[in-house]
């Protein structure tokens, strides 16, 4: 079952195991593509951001089967409001405003939009 939180009237959902949320798909001429999932979230602690997220890896190739799965949980901070932006490690990534475009190419862009775009429906 999926646990749901709230929080600044984004919802945000914290997925299972089985479940993982997919945020960003890169596809390649070789019918290889890499998924980066939201492995697990929560509001984050440090005041400068609004989530701590782990992110997770998974490559399939044309078939989609697995090639290969990051079993490493890489760790990203969000922060929604100006500036936005992205931070991995000790690089922050400035999330450009306003996000217009009708396709995104950049996986920061994807994370940030699951977490901080209002929903649409």
């Amino acid at each position: 079952m999926r646990a749901i939180a709230l929080f600044a009237g984004v919802l945000v959902a914290t997925p299972t195991m089985a479940e993982q949320l997919i945020f960003y798909t890169a596809n390649f001429p070789d019918a290889t593509s890499v998924r980066l999932s939201v492995l697990n979230n929560s509001v984050s602690q440090d005041g400068d951001y609004d989530f701590d997220v782990a992110i997770g890896l998974v490559e399939t190739d044309a078939s989609g089967t697995i090639k290969y799965e990051d079993t490493g949980r890489h760790r990203a901070r969000v922060r929604c409001a100006y500036p936005a932006y992205v931070s991995v490690g000790t690089r922050t990534y400035p999330i450009a405003m306003p996000l217009s475009r009708s396709t995104h190419d950049d996986w920061k862009e994807d994370l940030w939009i699951t977490f901080c775009a209002a929903p649409s429906s």
